[in-house]
């Protein structure tokens, strides 16, 4: 599919795709005319087809007096922040980056410990009503903040944006496979059809339970005929596994959008060789929203900066240069309800060049997984695991994986598998880690019936137990 080609500040000329909103106004059919509740999407969406060309210094100067109102709000408002924030609170001038790096990092053990002084003692009536996400746990560190309407307005349009800039038919269908909430499973009682694009007119989005069976959700996904298709990396390697064996795939498939997890780069070449499919990934945490997305013309991550501040340190706290890989700390700017300044969310990322499409969006080359996803060597240091490299996925009778690391340095490997393994299979299961880090460990095979998920849905290939 050809892109839309663009002039140096970014209006699209080629007109082959041009998403058509949906009018509120009878009779009006284009410029469509929106309801109050979809104006605030249309309004953003405008403003970031602006800002998403403007320079890196200028994007970060408007950070920074959005992050300057937010901390001049969270000093007074919010318990936690007082005294901690006096440095830099109470100041009519944006804060400078050099006294943003000196804000100390709020970490999970932090907002768990804090509880409700995290949240503003007055909320903002303008803001909306507050809801509370809740983590997954799956760190052992399990969070819950608070949401407004400001911020869901948000999470909208970048979802909208991510839909634009990858092209995607909005009256197609988009068939979702996650673990269902409590408000999804009571819509699809009610015999309600969701719509995936608000204020377009998208076609339906179609649900399914992540933790029923691979072989179950191939086939409704065959049966329903999707367009697009959002799961978890983890499920939808599993569903190609399937495919393959089965010799069964769904023809309509264009794209699959993929969060939650690690995408590894062999993924992205099997969806292409088995469905047809392209991957798109999209980073993001339930307690902030969406932070980066996939970029529409190069292979990296561009920085959601309207809505996010994200930093990428080292050890030392300082600023990783472009190939450098470092710890993700990350503020979302509109949260008042649960300011989190300065969040180490706990992933490692890899800092990339500016875009050569001339957006200036911060890049991210690649996101790693947490420090629980490392393994620790015997002699200290830490590497992550190529898990694309250890032969498992090459092994037909194995289904499903995980790689988990003891307190003593040793590994346990967990298989699913469908037979007994061959002689050299088990010898290739005996040896995967060597295979994949180079390095030897003490290596117990297990072989269990399912690897469950966590309760958000993710399943990591790899956890090690010295890093919670």
């Amino acid at each position: 599919m050809r892109r839309p080609s663009t002039d140096t500040k970014g209006s699209v000329r080629d007109q082959e795709y041009a998403p058509s909103m949906s009018s509120a106004v009878p009779g009006i059919v284009w410029p469509a005319i929106p309801d109050t509740r979809n104006a605030a999407a249309f309004a953003l969406l405008a403003q970031f087809e602006m800002s998403q060309w403007w320079s890196a210094e200028a994007l970060q100067r408007h950070q920074l007096h959005q992050a300057t109102a937010l901390i001049n709000y969270a000093a007074q408002n919010v318990p936690f922040y007082r005294g901690r924030l006096s440095d830099v609170a109470g100041r009519d001038c944006a804060v400078t980056m050099e006294e943003w790096r000196r804000i100390p990092l709020l970490t999970r053990a932090e907002i768990q410990e804090a509880g409700e002084t995290l949240s503003s003692a007055r909320p903002l009536k303008a803001h909306g009503d507050y809801y509370v996400e809740q983590t997954s746990g799956s760190t052992g560190e399990p969070v819950s903040v608070r949401q407004n309407s400001v911020t869901g307005r948000l999470h909208t349009a970048f979802t909208l944006r991510d839909h634009i800039w990858h092209r995607r038919r909005f009256g197609g269908k988009l068939a979702v496979v996650r673990r269902l909430s409590d408000k999804v499973l009571k819509s699809m009682e009610a015999g309600n059809i969701a719509r995936w694009a608000p204020g377009f007119p998208s076609g339906p989005m179609v649900f399914f339970e992540v933790t029923d069976s691979v072989g179950d959700a191939l086939d409704w996904i065959v049966d329903e005929a999707p367009d697009y298709l959002i799961t978890y990396p983890t499920y939808y390697r599993a569903l190609l596994a399937e495919s393959e064996r089965i010799g069964v795939r769904p023809e309509k498939v264009s794209q699959v959008l993929t969060f939650g997890e690690v995408v590894p780069d062999d993924l992205r070449v099997r969806s292409e060789d088995i469905w047809g499919a392209r991957l798109v990934d999209m980073y993001s945490a339930q307690e902030i929203g969406v932070i980066a997305l996939e970029c529409p013309d190069h292979d990296h991550y561009l920085v959601q900066s309207e809505g996010v501040l994200l930093e990428v340190l080292d050890e030392d706290g300082n600023p990783c240069a472009p190939g450098e890989v470092g710890r993700v700390v990350v503020t979302p700017l509109h949260n008042f309800a649960t300011p989190m300044i300065r969040y180490f969310i706990g992933d490692y990322a890899e800092a990339g060049e500016p875009c050569a499409s001339g957006r200036g969006l911060p890049v991210i080359r690649r996101f790693f997984g947490r420090s629980r996803n490392m393994l620790t060597l015997p002699s200290g240091g830490k590497i992550w695991v190529a898990v694309n490299d250890c032969g498992l996925n090459q092994i037909d009778a194995v289904r499903q994986f995980q790689i988990v690391q003891q307190m003593d340095l040793s590994i346990i490997l967990k298989l699913v598998i469908d037979r007994p393994l061959t002689a050299e299979e088990s010898v290739i299961a005996q040896r995967a880690m060597v295979s994949a880090t180079g390095h030897e460990f003490d290596v117990h095979v297990e072989f269990v019936d399912a690897i469950p998920r966590q309760p958000g849905g993710k399943l990591e290939d790899v956890l090690s137990e010295l890093d919670g």
